[in-house]
Protein backbone atom coordinates (compact mmCIF):
# COMPACT_ATOMS: atom_id res chain seq x y z
CA UNK A 1 0.00 0.00 0.00
CA UNK A 2 1.09 3.47 -0.80
CA UNK A 3 2.94 5.30 1.66
CA UNK A 4 0.30 8.22 1.40
CA UNK A 5 -2.47 5.85 0.87
CA UNK A 6 -3.80 5.32 4.43
CA UNK A 7 -7.25 5.64 6.32
CA UNK A 8 -6.56 9.08 7.81
CA UNK A 9 -6.54 10.51 4.46
CA UNK A 10 -9.23 8.69 3.41
CA UNK A 11 -10.91 10.31 6.10
CA UNK A 12 -9.44 13.35 5.88
CA UNK A 13 -10.95 13.38 2.24
CA UNK A 14 -14.10 12.41 3.56
CA UNK A 15 -13.98 14.87 5.87
CA UNK A 16 -13.49 18.02 3.79
CA UNK A 17 -15.64 17.01 0.56
CA UNK A 18 -18.45 16.29 3.19
CA UNK A 19 -18.15 19.60 4.95
CA UNK A 20 -17.71 21.27 1.38
CA UNK A 21 -20.94 19.58 0.54
CA UNK A 22 -22.88 20.39 3.54
CA UNK A 23 -21.90 24.00 3.60
CA UNK A 24 -22.81 24.40 -0.29
CA UNK A 25 -26.59 23.64 0.69
CA UNK A 26 -26.34 27.03 1.89
CA UNK A 27 -27.46 26.02 5.01
CA UNK A 28 -26.94 28.49 7.86
CA UNK A 29 -27.75 27.01 11.31
CA UNK A 30 -25.84 24.44 13.30
CA UNK A 31 -26.70 20.82 11.35
CA UNK A 32 -26.65 17.80 14.01
CA UNK A 33 -25.76 14.97 11.52
CA UNK A 34 -25.58 11.19 12.21
CA UNK A 35 -22.91 9.14 11.24
CA UNK A 36 -23.22 5.13 11.57
CA UNK A 37 -21.21 2.25 10.90
CA UNK A 38 -20.11 -0.80 11.88
CA UNK A 39 -16.40 -1.04 13.42
CA UNK A 40 -15.82 -1.81 16.81
CA UNK A 41 -14.78 1.88 18.84
CA UNK A 42 -10.32 0.22 19.01
CA UNK A 43 -10.63 0.33 15.20
CA UNK A 44 -8.80 2.96 12.99
CA UNK A 45 -12.42 3.02 10.92
CA UNK A 46 -14.13 4.29 14.00
CA UNK A 47 -10.96 6.59 15.14
CA UNK A 48 -10.70 8.42 11.91
CA UNK A 49 -14.27 8.64 11.32
CA UNK A 50 -14.41 10.57 14.98
CA UNK A 51 -11.41 12.70 14.26
CA UNK A 52 -13.37 13.99 10.51
CA UNK A 53 -16.28 14.96 13.12
CA UNK A 54 -14.10 17.21 15.11
CA UNK A 55 -12.48 18.27 11.66
CA UNK A 56 -15.68 19.42 10.24
CA UNK A 57 -17.05 20.94 13.45
CA UNK A 58 -14.10 23.16 13.48
CA UNK A 59 -13.52 23.81 9.70
CA UNK A 60 -17.08 24.52 9.61
CA UNK A 61 -16.73 26.33 12.24
CA UNK A 62 -19.14 24.71 14.32
CA UNK A 63 -22.17 24.44 11.88
CA UNK A 64 -21.76 20.86 11.23
CA UNK A 65 -22.05 18.74 14.85
CA UNK A 66 -21.42 14.62 13.62
CA UNK A 67 -22.56 12.32 16.63
CA UNK A 68 -20.46 8.82 15.49
CA UNK A 69 -22.30 5.52 16.04
CA UNK A 70 -20.22 2.61 16.05
CA UNK A 71 -20.11 -0.78 16.41
CA UNK A 72 -23.62 -1.18 15.00
CA UNK A 73 -25.39 0.90 17.61
CA UNK A 74 -27.75 1.67 14.82
CA UNK A 75 -28.00 -1.18 13.42
CA UNK A 76 -26.33 -3.83 10.61
CA UNK A 77 -24.99 -2.66 7.30
CA UNK A 78 -27.81 -3.68 5.61
CA UNK A 79 -30.08 -1.52 8.47
CA UNK A 80 -27.85 1.71 8.36
CA UNK A 81 -27.61 1.41 4.56
CA UNK A 82 -31.49 1.71 4.49
CA UNK A 83 -31.10 4.41 7.12
CA UNK A 84 -29.18 6.30 4.71
CA UNK A 85 -32.12 6.32 2.43
CA UNK A 86 -34.52 7.26 4.91
CA UNK A 87 -32.82 9.77 6.22
CA UNK A 88 -32.57 8.65 10.23
CA UNK A 89 -28.72 8.62 9.63
CA UNK A 90 -26.88 11.27 7.27
CA UNK A 91 -23.87 9.89 6.96
CA UNK A 92 -22.11 6.27 6.68
CA UNK A 93 -18.92 3.70 6.23
CA UNK A 94 -19.93 0.96 4.16
CA UNK A 95 -18.55 -1.57 1.44
CA UNK A 96 -19.46 -1.07 -2.22
CA UNK A 97 -21.29 -4.65 -2.46
CA UNK A 98 -24.00 -2.39 -0.44
CA UNK A 99 -23.94 0.21 -3.03
CA UNK A 100 -23.98 -2.72 -5.45
CA UNK A 101 -27.56 -3.79 -4.68
CA UNK A 102 -28.88 -0.46 -6.07
CA UNK A 103 -26.44 0.04 -8.55
CA UNK A 104 -24.25 -3.58 -9.92
CA UNK A 105 -21.62 -1.43 -11.43
CA UNK A 106 -20.13 -0.27 -7.76
CA UNK A 107 -19.73 -3.94 -7.45
CA UNK A 108 -16.46 -3.56 -9.35
CA UNK A 109 -14.71 -2.47 -6.27
CA UNK A 110 -15.67 -5.69 -4.41
CA UNK A 111 -14.05 -8.21 -6.74
CA UNK A 112 -10.92 -9.88 -5.25
CA UNK A 113 -7.52 -8.64 -6.35
CA UNK A 114 -8.91 -5.99 -8.70
CA UNK A 115 -6.64 -3.65 -7.52
CA UNK A 116 -2.90 -3.85 -7.46
CA UNK A 117 -1.96 -1.70 -5.12
CA UNK A 118 -3.23 1.41 -3.16
CA UNK A 119 -1.85 3.68 -5.46
CA UNK A 120 -3.96 1.73 -8.48
CA UNK A 121 -7.43 2.18 -6.28
CA UNK A 122 -6.36 5.88 -5.87
CA UNK A 123 -5.81 6.21 -9.82
CA UNK A 124 -9.49 4.35 -9.49
CA UNK A 125 -10.97 6.54 -7.31
CA UNK A 126 -10.04 10.14 -9.40
CA UNK A 127 -10.89 8.41 -12.70
CA UNK A 128 -13.79 9.62 -15.41
CA UNK A 129 -15.61 6.35 -15.09
CA UNK A 130 -15.89 6.02 -10.96
CA UNK A 131 -17.07 9.72 -11.45
CA UNK A 132 -19.33 8.84 -13.98
CA UNK A 133 -20.27 6.22 -11.13
CA UNK A 134 -21.08 7.96 -8.63
CA UNK A 135 -22.80 10.63 -10.51
CA UNK A 136 -25.17 7.92 -11.71
CA UNK A 137 -25.63 6.32 -8.36
CA UNK A 138 -26.71 10.19 -7.12
CA UNK A 139 -29.06 10.41 -9.73
CA UNK A 140 -30.98 6.58 -8.61
CA UNK A 141 -30.47 7.40 -4.95
CA UNK A 142 -30.08 10.63 -4.02
CA UNK A 143 -26.99 9.42 -1.85
CA UNK A 144 -23.49 11.52 -2.68
CA UNK A 145 -20.45 9.00 -2.19
CA UNK A 146 -17.37 11.28 -0.71
CA UNK A 147 -14.59 8.56 -0.71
Amino acid sequence: MSKRFTLKTLAAVGAVAMGTLLASTGVMAQQKLKWAHVYETSEPFHTESVWAAEEIKKRSNGKFDIQVFPASTLGKETDINQGLTLGTVDMIISGPSFAARTYPRFGIAYYPFIFRDGDHLLAYSKSPVFQEMIGEFRARTGIQVTA
